[in-house]
């Protein structure tokens, strides 16, 4: 009696148990089935809740981790990517999926060697796996051979006719290369086999929005949204592609749609914007801009676009100039705190071009002005202080700031300009005429316009820059032969033509410089950069780019028998014992092919050594070339050699030219404690396709 009684409690222990054990497997199925739901609809944040939740109960679920992998790489969080994955694979350790996709993390971590590595060895065990061959196209892709990637989406398209992402990718790839006709071929491919899915119609509304076929773009991605009403990348490139027909009104209603549902998108509310702009409606445009920077503050594109209409409209002494500059100050704060002089000096001129009368920037600007050495400015400064916020002052702060303003007086007694009874103030030291243009081919699809914005910015980040004049020019040209008439007719010395290409976390910045008298291409470049404050990083990257390839020139305003006053001081770099040669006014062109400068040997009338440089104007000591005395006043100075700094000396200034008159940068203008460089993520720079390409698998 006693055994029979044992083995029914035994049997309900184990019954209870099962139970137990099946209801939890349930529930470890259900919260994975709805974390792959949400994986699909692209809602990551909630697939992961889901996924953590499924390996908190179960560690050795080796899908969820691999699952929580792919939504961080997703995100671009490739680091935590490769945490979860490495949980994956304790279980499952020679998963081919997952090693793809370990591949596929080293490629967006730059280590592409290592991702080759894994892609070759997976098509050895497995010569079929098609997925290996995307991987490689990767590489091939952010190594600049696009052939290279053709070939291996067409042997994944080998092993599979009908493979989905192999088709879109080979459109996608061919549309990138305005190969069009070919792009349309793996396009109706692609349609004809998955039909009614939404992420194909959405890929085929991007393609034949770079072919410049909006209608047919917008039919794409109206079907898209039809399909999936959730799917806010399709609602987002329709509205674009209003926006590119000039129906504005319908794009301000898709707009307003999307910000209805999700008041954090920072393309619809940049959309809005440029729409009321478009429509001359330009308070509207600041508003709706100014609102969706409080949702998206690091948006920095449409900040950029409210920053420069605000110039154009409101007067200075308008109050909301203040607040809009306050992002400025802030992001300067942070730049002092990482010991970039330079990086808060750009963030404290932003500000000030925005509100001129903001007390704490101009005070901290007027500081590092001081540090640096730059007394007569920083007077200037202050003065400034004393005519326009002496009213908002406490008479603590008035009382300093007068006693500062009069022991500087007293001490710029005697400076160069008072001596030579020169007023720097009104010197016009403009030596540089460059002009900024831009095609209207952007294939962007997080903001429109944006080489239009892009030629803007980066004409605009030579404010104060008072050596050279950059203008843009509002239109787009039709390419290089406009842009060089353009150029040649209003006798710029160089011309560049920009474009912009962006991601969702990065950005990439291209130029490409022309002399402007012969119309030759001088040089090329790429400034990239991802994370915070990127489209800032790159147009400071491209400024002083152009800055140290121009050469420091200047002009004789005075002379007393050997000694000359030039228009050039320590605010250009200058120091004692910088060499200059004298050239006759007006003698002086742009070299044909490189930067730098020709004049004739006939026209060279002397050498100059400085030997007292002031702030803004410094004195030199003439040698004349040949028997004759030939320099005269506004005859033109060239930078030949600056003496050896010091390693321990203060930085030199980033904003001025620091080349001397074959082109050669000979002012280190690095910034100490963090260059701008090194503020950039060591990231490998990602092709502008390859994003969109990422979304296709």
């Amino acid at each position: 009696m006693n055994n029979k009684k044992s083995f029914i409690a035994i049997f309900c222990v184990l019954f209870a148990c099962n139970l137990l054990f099946s209801q939890q497997t349930k529930t470890v199925v259900e919260k994975f089935n709805l974390g792959k739901e949400a994986q699909t609809e692209e809602n990551f944040y909630l697939a992961q809740q889901y996924y953590l939740e499924v390996v908190a109960i179960n560690p050795a679920y080796s899908q969820a981790w691999y699952k929580l992998a792919e939504c961080s790489y997703k995100l671009g969080e490739y680091e935590l990517a490769q945490n979860y994955l490495t949980s994956a694979e304790k279980y499952e350790p020679s998963n081919s999926q997952y090693l793809n996709l370990k591949g596929k993390i080293f490629v967006s971590l730059g280590k592409l060697s290592e991702a080759k590595d894994i892609f070759n060895d997976i098509l050895k065990k497995y010569p079929n796996d098609v997925e290996a061959h995307f991987g490689l196209a990767e590489i091939e892709l952010y190594e600049g051979r696009y052939s290279g990637a053709e070939k291996q989406y067409n042997e994944a398209l080998k092993r599979q006719s009908n493979n989905r992402n192999a088709l879109l990718a080979l459109s996608l790839l061919n549309a990138e290369r305005n190969k069009f006709s070919d792009a349309e071929k793996y396009l109706k491919q692609a349609l004809s086999y998955f039909s009614g899915d939404p992420e194909v119609h959405y890929l085929a509304a991007v393609i034949y929005s770079m072919k410049g076929d909006y209608k047919q773009a917008e039919n794409q991605a109206r079907i898209s949204v039809e399909i999936n009403g959730n799917l806010e990348k399709s609602y987002e490139l329709l509205t674009t592609v209003l926006y590119k027909q000039k129906r504005y009104q319908e794009v301000l209603d898709l707009s307003d749609f999307l910000i209805r549902r999700n008041r954090k998108n920072a393309t619809a509310w940049y959309l809005k914007g440029i729409a009321y702009s478009k429509l001359g409606m330009t308070s509207e445009a600041i508003n709706t801009w100014s609102s969706g920077l409080t949702a998206q503050p690091q948006d920095e594109i449409m900040r950029m676009a409210m920053e420069l209409e605000i110039r154009q409209l409101l007067t200075v002494e308008d109050k909301k100039r203040s607040l809009w500059s306050k992002y400025h100050v802030e992001n300067a704060k942070q730049y002092k705190a990482r010991y970039d002089g330079s990086g808060a000096v750009y963030e404290f001129q932003r500000a000030l071009l925005l509100d001129p009368m903001n007390y704490e920037a101009r005070s901290a600007y007027a500081d590092i002005i001081e540090m640096n050495g730059m007394y007569e400015l920083y007077l200037d400064q202050l003065k400034f202080m004393k005519e326009h916020n002496a009213d908002s002052l406490s008479g603590k702060k008035l009382t300093e700031l007068n006693d500062k303003i009069e022991a500087y007086d007293s001490l710029l007694s005697s400076t160069l300009a008072k001596k030579w009874k020169v007023e720097p103030f009104y010197l016009d030291k403009t030596r540089w005429n460059i002009a900024i243009f831009y095609e209207d081919n952007t294939s962007s699809f997080i903001h429109a316009d944006t080489n239009s914005l892009a030629a803007r910015a980066c004409a605009d980040v030579f404010s104060g820059v008072a050596i050279t004049s950059v203008k843009t020019q509002v239109t787009p040209v039709s390419g290089y032969g406009e842009a060089f008439k353009n150029a040649r007719t209003n006798q710029y010395d160089y011309f560049i033509i920009v474009s912009l290409s962006e991601g969702a976390n990065d950005l990439t910045l291209a130029s490409t410089i022309y002399n402007g008298r012969t119309g030759l291409e001088i040089e090329k470049n790429t400034f990239y950069s991802t994370g915070n404050n990127r489209f800032s990083t790159v147009l400071r990257r491209f400024r002083k780019s152009v800055l140290d390839k121009l050469t420091v020139r200047g002009k004789i305003l005075a002379r007393n028998g050997k000694t000359v006053l030039v228009d050039l001081g320590k605010s250009e770099n200058i120091t004692k014992d910088a060499e200059f040669h004298i050239v006759k006014k007006d003698a002086i062109q742009t070299a044909d092919n490189s930067f730098g400068l020709f004049y004739s040997d006939k026209d060279l009338y002397g050498t100059l050594k400085i030997t007292n440089p002031g702030e803004e104007v410094s004195e030199g000591v003439i040698e004349n070339m040949g028997f004759y005395d030939r320099v005269n006043i506004d005859d033109e100075v060239v930078l030949v050699a600056l003496p050896q700094k010091d390693s321990n000396e203060t930085n030199a200034i980033d904003t001025v030219p620091a080349a001397d008159e074959n082109g050669n940068t000979v002012v280190n203008s690095e910034v100490k404690g963090q260059s701008l460089i090194n503020d950039i993520k060591k990231n490998v720079e990602k092709p502008s396709i390859l994003e969109l390409l990422r979304e296709i698998y």
